[in-house]
């Protein structure tokens, strides 16, 4: 298929075989993030999120492409192992400064760090179920979110991203009102 054939059967609704075109690109993206540090895994979230970008560029009708499609694509997947990147160098820098503090502060009770996970525990206890799941798969047990999309049924790897920010939100709007709460009670 040429690009504006391609583009022409996204725009109609017709994505299957423009899709499957599409994904003979993967091989090189994936050696592109593995060379990069990061894993298989990682690589084909990264492609299955460019595609669905690109997707959403065709059905602009102000897009218009100026390069080979699988060069816009490869632009698209390069940008994003280099954010996936900067956000794993950033979460290893952070685990390295806080579990290398050598002050003595960091040896002492932080009654402050307490109360915030007693507060966590709260707010995790009054998340519904699902987002229970959800947080335990992604924040303890370190799955990703195409995993956490098949373990709980979701139909796209977006679904569950949805449904986390959905959790989250929730997460957010339980530990406002235990601060309300707790605020009025420390006052009285």
């Amino acid at each position: 298929m040429k690009d504006r054939d391609i583009i022409q059967s996204i725009r109609e609704g017709r994505r299957e075989r423009p899709i499957r075109q599409l994904y003979k690109e993967y091989p090189k993206i994936e050696r592109l993030a593995v060379s990069s540090g990061l894993g298989k895994d990682d690589a084909r979230e990264i492609f299955n999120d460019s595609l669905l970008l690109l997707i959403e560029k065709i059905l602009d009708t102000e897009f218009t492409l100026t390069s080979k499609l699988t060069t816009y694509l490869y632009g698209i997947n390069r940008f994003m192992v280099k954010n996936e990147l900067r956000k794993q160098r950033r979460i290893i820098e952070l685990e390295w400064t806080e579990n290398h503090q050598s002050s003595q502060e960091a040896f002492e009770y932080d009654i402050e760090k307490e109360e915030r996970l007693q507060q966590l525990e709260r707010v995790l206890l009054q998340v519904s179920d699902r987002c229970r799941v959800i947080f335990e798969l992604f924040y303890f047990k370190k799955k990703s979110m195409k995993e956490i999309a098949e373990i709980l049924g979701y139909s796209t790897v977006n679904s569950a991203k949805t449904q986390k920010y959905k959790c989250i939100e929730q997460a957010h709007k339980l530990s406002g009102e235990l601060q309300i709460s707790n605020s009025k009670v420390n006052a009285s």
